[in-house]
């Protein structure tokens, strides 16, 4: 019942208001999310791809509610069984969500279980996880400068981040290729390095069973 209405709102604002974006595009977030939730999920695409349109030409792409509509898009992608653009979607949502001053641990560990669990991952898809390399770069730094790297929730994300670079960099390829993967399992190892004391010291102070 919720989508026509909202429809009809969103269908009404464009007439009354057709600039304001922002405004159109959080309707359309709103009715793509709806169709997601009812499992159209072509119709979720369309408007969650409208809306991530709406906010780049209006508030460019290091908002986070560009990041918001990226993350949407792409989980109503993997739904729709479209998982090369939604690995596309999911690593844009992870530099934005990276960058931002308010940036968390945990919404970026979500974000990669979604390219991680939820996304095919034989081996022809498995080189893909390269691209994640300069993002979670960028995620470590930021969080080691807003301080935000002292606990079981980046202990458990750096986990992960390792996996994800582990999982694109065998020892194989030619020298170039080679030489990148080496750096890249140089950088998970780096991780797993700052990720065991904080995950032992949460699950000592029965934080979380990490």
């Amino acid at each position: 019942e919720a989508a026509p209405l909202l429809e009809r709102a969103l269908a009404a604002f464009q007439k009354d208001d057709p600039e304001d974006d922002v405004t159109i595009a959080k309707l359309r977030d709103s009715v793509g999310m709806c169709y997601d939730g009812m499992e159209r999920y072509e119709d979720a695409i369309f408007h969650l791809a409208e809306a991530r349109s709406l906010y780049e030409r209006s508030i460019g792409t290091e908002s986070p509610l560009y990041g918001t509509a990226c993350e949407r898009l792409a989980r109503a992608l993997v739904h729709a069984g479209r998982h090369q653009e939604a690995f596309e979607a999911a690593v844009e949502a992870f530099m934005v969500i990276a960058l931002q001053d308010a940036v968390h641990p945990t919404p970026l560990f979500e974000l990669l279980g979604l390219m991680l669990e939820e996304m095919p991952l034989e081996s022809e898809n498995v080189a893909r996880l390269a691209k994640l390399q300069v993002p979670i770069a960028a995620a470590v730094r930021n969080l080691h400068f807003r301080e935000m790297d002292q606990d079981g929730n980046a202990g458990v994300l750096y986990e992960r981040m390792s996996r994800a670079l582990v999982l694109c960099s065998p020892a194989k390829g030619d020298a170039a290729d080679r030489k990148a993967a080496a750096h890249r399992r140089a950088m998970a190892r780096a991780l797993l390095t700052q990720a065991a004391p904080l995950v032992a010291d949460a699950t000592e102070q029965g934080l979380a069973d990490l």
